[in-house]
Formats: structure tokens, sequence, C-alpha cells
């Protein structure tokens, strides 16, 4: 036994006599001792302060590795690498900053009127929602492709152009017209005028009494223009006869003749 803990202590020793070699010929026993000594010269310079503070930074930083453990946020590691890969993260940065930057140089007023529109913002939005606009929404679509959205907006205008050019004594006999033709629609209506009215302009309309004028009046001016002038003095020109001095009788045009064949042939023409 004691043969071969003998033999046992002579291989590590000869195998220690073989790393320490390897050690000095790479010169890493000396970086070792470089190292030893920094570490002793560090702990005498150290107070019992700094021991507390490094103590604690230790602590800290173990706990912070044991949350990151725990919260397995390993798993945001591949979007974390996509983010600085493509520059998002870096733009992130640049927001916050920006964000940071904006909010400190904003006064309590300028942060009271930004909650104050954010507030109205999202009471508009609320009051949207609750109307039910949307429904409205195909209707404005097709007047904005139609183009009569445009045409209202237009006819806005120029009312409101029209309101402000008016004056006040404008406006009082706009508004005294109004009421005037209001009175008398509703006084013709009342009294069955009105009704009148519309059954002589239906009658007329059915007899084409209007239509046969017009045009009775349009081959009385055609005939007109393609008679001869009169000759002599001033009374066959006022229609008067040149020998008795009454007044002359004159054809009724043949277009009055056949729209109206009730009339005379013979017309006294009063000047």
């Amino acid at each position: 036994m004691a043969a071969v803990l003998a033999e046992t202590s002579e291989d590590e020793l000869q195998r220690a006599q073989e790393a320490l070699v390897h050690l000095v010929q790479n010169g890493d026993l000396e970086r070792i001792v470089h190292l030893a000594r920094l570490s002793g010269a560090a702990a005498d310079s150290m107070s019992d302060e700094m021991v507390g503070r490094l103590a604690g930074l230790a602590s800290d930083g173990l706990d912070l590795v044991d949350q990151v453990t725990r919260s397995q946020v390993a798993r945001a590691l591949p979007a974390i690498s996509s983010l600085v890969e493509n520059g998002d993260l870096e733009r992130i940065v640049q927001l916050a900053r920006l964000s940071g930057a904006a909010a400190d140089s904003m006064s309590d007023e300028m942060v009271g009127r930004l909650a104050g529109l954010a507030s109205d913002g999202m009471d508009l939005l609320d009051r949207v929602n609750r109307s039910q606009v949307v429904h409205a929404l195909p209707a404005i679509s097709s007047l904005v492709e139609n183009g009569d959205l445009e045409r209202i907006v237009h006819l806005a205008r120029m009312a409101g152009a029209a309101g402000d050019s008016m004056s006040d004594e404008m406006v009082s006999r706009l508004a005294t017209l109004a009421t005037d033709a209001m009175c008398l629609l509703d006084r013709a209506t009342r009294t069955g005028v009105m009704d009148r009215l519309l059954a002589v302009a239906e009658k007329m309309d059915q007899d084409h009494i209007l239509t046969d004028f017009l045009h009775c009046l349009s081959g009385a001016t055609e005939e007109a223009a393609s008679a001869p002038a009169p000759k002599g003095g001033n009374h066959r020109t006022l229609g008067h006869d040149e020998k008795t001095g009454n007044p002359a009788n004159h054809p009724v045009p043949h277009a009055c003749r056949q729209t109206f064949p009730f009339l005379p042939t013979q017309t006294l023409i009063m000047r």
C-alpha cells in the first residue's frame, strides 16, 4: 500500500514538474506572479468601505444575473440581434432621446395644454364613435368622387361671402321681403286664390292657349316684317284712312286666324 502511494506521489510530482516547466517556458508563470502581485496590491490599497462597495456590487450583479436567468430573456436575444442588425435598435434609442429632450424642454403650461388637447381628441373620437358616423362614409366617398363635395364647399363659401358683404339695412330688407312673401303665400293659400290660379293654369295648359298665343305672336311678327311699307302721309303711318281720317281696318294676320278662328277678318287698330 505504501509502495502504491509512493508511486502515485512520484507520478503526480512528475506531472506537476512537467506543468511547471511548461508554464515557465510559455511565460504563464510570470503572468500568474504579476496577477498575484496586482491582486495583493489592490487588496492592500482598498479600505473597508471600498471592500463593502465591491461586495455590494458583486451581490447586485449576481442578483441581476439571477433575474435575467429567471425571466428567460434569452428568448428575446434573436429579436434583439435582428434589431441591432437592421438598425432599428439605434432608431429606438434616438427616438427615446428625442422624447426625453422634448419632455425636458416642455414647461408645465405646455404639458397642461397637451394634456387638454389629448383629452379633447379622445372625447371627439368617442363622440364620433357613438354617433355612428361610419355609416355616412360611403355617402361622403361618393360625394368626393363625383365632385359634389367640392361644389357644396364652393356654395358654402359663396353663401358666407354674401353674408359678409350684406349690410344691416340689406339684411333688414331681405327679412321684410321674406316676411311679406310668406304672408302673401299664406293669404293666397287660405283664400283659395292659389288653387284657382293653379286650376286656370292647368286649363290653359290643357287647351294650349299659351302655346297658341305665342305661335300667333310669332307668325304676326313674321308677317308684319314681310309686309310692304305703308305709303302716304302720317294718316297711313298711324293707321288712319286717307280720305275720312278715321281709324283704318287692317286684316288679321294669317297665323292668328289659323290659331284663333273666332277672330274677325278685319280688326280695328287704334294708335
